[in-house]
């Protein structure tokens, strides 16, 4: 509602007005009075404003400031930016030569590690034909067990107990050296392997093998050709001459074949030199040393002669 009627002069035009502008216009009027009211309490006059040019250019003399500054500061922040771009690409730079060298390094390794593959595959193979040879020389030898067809010989002593009826060294020592030129390849007497410095030698009224006793009947056992070795064997002097003195002397004696054989290694004791030393007169040093062997010569030519007497 308004705050006072019009004028009858008025009336006709404010009845006549269309509503929606009478209360546009009054609303606005009514905000206007109330801004001035609030505005001049007092009824007094509004002072005059001061004219803003001064804080126009305190302002306008700050942002030149500000904007300086940001400039300035971005000029070094670019600088650092361009320094730390310039920092990084050389690190990259060493990085990436660093990665070279590292993958010419590696390339030089894996060279190596192929070259050293080859000479372990060739020393591998030098290791296994060295092994193979050494085993097959320690089966020729006698210092590795073996295993195969052969014969077997057993001689005893006479029934009569005769002296010359006794199984001696020699016999024994015929009995193997025949078995070697009848082409046996391993040789055993009472499970003793015979060895290059193997020897049947008597001490007293025993016989004795590789330093181990032997006791009758004495069975020597051979490795060799069923088919061919026991004929061989009587065809050499040896099984000629076995074969008489036990069809002189009655002493029990047998040439059987074996399908499966096996002779066991020699002691390993056998491998240990013994040398003995002399010490030169004049010098007072040790001179030259020779091995020890057990010779069967000696033993064969008394078992011989004593036989023979």
């Amino acid at each position: 509602m308004p705050d006072q009627i019009p004028g009858s002069e008025d009336l006709r035009a404010y009845v006549t007005k269309p509503l929606l502008d009478r209360i546009t216009d009054q609303a606005i009027d009514s905000d206007y009075m109330a801004a001035a009211e609030r505005r001049e309490p007092t009824g007094e006059e509004p002072t005059r404003r001061r004219r803003p040019g001064l804080w126009a250019m305190v302002v306008v003399g700050l942002f030149a400031l500000l904007a300086t500054t940001a400039a300035v500061q971005t000029s070094r922040n670019e600088d650092i930016r361009q320094t730390s771009r310039q920092v990084l690409v050389d690190r990259i730079e060493q990085r990436q030569d660093r990665i070279a060298d590292l993958h010419k390094e590696i390339s030089a390794l894996r060279e190596d590690n192929q070259s050293r593959e080859s000479a372990l595959n060739a020393l591998g193979l030098r290791a296994e034909s060295a092994s193979s040879s050494a085993a097959a020389t320690a089966e020729e030898t006698g210092f590795a067990p073996v295993t195969g067809s052969g014969i077997r010989i057993t001689i005893d002593n006479a029934a009569d107990g005769s002296e010359g009826g006794t199984v001696r060294d020699y016999d024994l020592a015929v009995i193997v050296n025949g078995l070697w030129q009848a082409g046996a390849t391993a040789v055993a007497v009472d499970g003793q392997r015979v060895t290059p410095r193997s020897g049947v030698i008597t001490s007293g009224a025993t016989l004795r093998m590789n330093d181990v006793s032997l006791s009758p009947p004495y069975e020597v056992s051979a490795i060799g050709d069923t088919r061919t070795l026991a004929a061989r064997f009587a065809e050499t002097v040896s099984g000629a001459m076995i074969h008489t003195t036990t069809q002189d002397y009655g002493m029990p004696y047998d040439v059987e074949n074996i399908d499966r054989l096996t002779l066991p290694a020699a002691p390993p004791d056998l491998l240990e030199l013994t040398h003995l030393g002399a010490k030169s007169k004049d010098k007072g040093t040790q001179g030259s040393e020779k091995p020890t062997d057990n010779t069967d010569e000696d033993s064969e030519e008394n078992s011989e002669g004593d036989r023979e007497e």
